[in-house]
């Protein structure tokens, strides 16, 4: 399954090559680069990485899992992003933890490309997936989101791992792949809650590919029982500190609110709302203006509203990459003309796809998770950020456009060179 055995030798010694330069350059990204890419300051800790450090030191602490407040429990984010903190400080202490958290980072990130790889050798053959390894290889933002303190770099890792996983779960159909992915999603559900819905895609491959429905609740069943046994202790935790059961995060009032803005402009028709005593109530406040808003100006514009959460958020959520500060002399208009490149080529890709349907239903799947992350992210403030685990994806995409452009051309050349000798 993640074996090199049947590859030959030079794909095996490109793709080694590959992964040791991009391995070296994340590293040396993070070393270099390290708290200068901080978003927040941890002295006020006013942005989302300061505030995952802090979470970090508090429950080391007093083991209480905080955000916004140390004194304060918070079911405002999922727990991952605070226990591999605390991992690392425990054994680093709260300063070299930062920094091992990083490197760590850059390790999961070159695991993250081998998983490309697999992917894309799975999906469509090993040369589309060499292409799209050479593709994230220059993708920048690759390297820029290993310096951050933030859940983008393990997720990603975990959808790819998924994401490997389900198409074995799906072609092979057996019962363990099914339950490894459960542990999987579960695991991905404990750093970002919109995972929680992937399932949807694997139920519309399971139409796809014409599964019963007996086999479907069967393997519903046995993929419930692994995502269960990681989620529990999460569920048992909340319910224990807050009397309810919370089944992921409570916590999409703000994002909620900010989305509801048309381009996000807070300066036309703004709202204001009370601030509560808790971060809970403050949470609860956001939520109702939001869906006030929502009934008041989008039945006034509802045209407006409809174009704005779906092509409107749609677009803030491709138009850039995530890469919000300039690193190894990238500047930003390159990295956006290289991110741009690789969507157009992409599309080109997917269009290629639809017309070769018939051939194989299994690259659908790549199409599939793509969608989706883009549609979970709609109703909340949308933007580049949440893209950033699915490029690699729409690298396979371009990859395979790639591939078939280069086999035209050289079948071209071919034509050519026999023209020329029969003369």
């Amino acid at each position: 399954m993640f074996s090199l055995k049947s590859e030959e030798k030079k794909i095996k010694i490109t793709l080694y090559t590959i992964l040791a330069l991009f391995f070296i350059i994340c590293l040396s990204t993070v070393l270099l680069y390290g708290d200068s890419c901080l978003l927040g300051s941890i002295e006020k800790a006013n942005n989302d990485d300061v505030k995952y450090i802090r979470s970090a030191w508090t429950f080391m602490d007093t083991g209480m899992l905080t955000y916004h407040d140390t004194k304060e429990p918070t079911v405002y984010i999922m727990p991952g992003i605070t226990f591999v903190l605390a991992f690392f400080m425990t054994i680093f202490g709260k300063a070299a933890g930062i920094v091992a958290f990083r490197v760590f980072q850059v390790i999961l990130q070159t695991l993250s490309l081998y998983l490309l790889f697999l992917i894309g050798r799975r999906i469509f053959n090993s040369r589309v997936a060499l292409c799209a390894c050479v593709i994230d290889l220059f993708f920048v933002a690759e390297y820029y989101a290993a310096t951050l303190i933030l859940t983008e770099v393990i997720f990603k890792f975990l959808l790819l791992l998924l994401l490997y996983l389900s198409i074995f779960a799906i072609t092979e159909r057996k019962t363990h792949y099914y339950i490894l992915g459960g542990f999987i999603w579960g695991i991905a559900c404990l750093f970002r809650p919109t995972a929680a819905a992937y399932p949807v895609v694997i139920l519309v491959m399971w139409l796809i590919k014409r599964y019963q429905l007996r086999d479907m609740l069967k393997l519903t069943a046995v993929a419930l029982v692994g995502f269960t046994l990681i989620m529990s202790p999460w569920w048992v935790r909340n319910y224990n500190v807050f009397d309810k059961f919370i089944p992921l995060t409570f916590s999409s009032g703000n994002p909620f609110l900010q989305g509801t803005y048309l381009n996000y402009d807070q300066t036309k028709d703004y709202t204001p709302y009370n601030i509560g005593q808790t971060a809970w109530e403050t949470n609860q406040n956001e939520k109702d203006t939001g869906i006030y808003r929502l009934k008041t100006y989008g039945a006034k514009q509802p045209l407006h509203y409809i174009l704005w959460y779906t092509l409107g958020k749609s677009w803030h959520f491709w138009n850039y990459p995530f890469y919000w500060k300039e690193i190894l002399g990238v500047s930003f208009t390159r990295a956006g003309s290289f991110h741009w490149l690789v969507l157009i080529t992409a599309a080109l890709g997917t269009v290629r796809l639809f017309k070769k349907r018939r051939e194989s239903s299994l690259p659908f799947i790549l199409l599939l998770v793509i969608g989706y992350f883009n549609i979970i992210h709609l109703p909340y403030y949308t933007f580049s950020r949440y893209a950033f685990p699915i490029m690699p994806l729409v690298g396979i995409l371009s990859a395979y456009w790639l591939d078939n452009l280069i086999k035209i051309l050289k079948g071209a050349g071919y034509g050519q060179l026999q023209n020329t000798n029969s003369r």
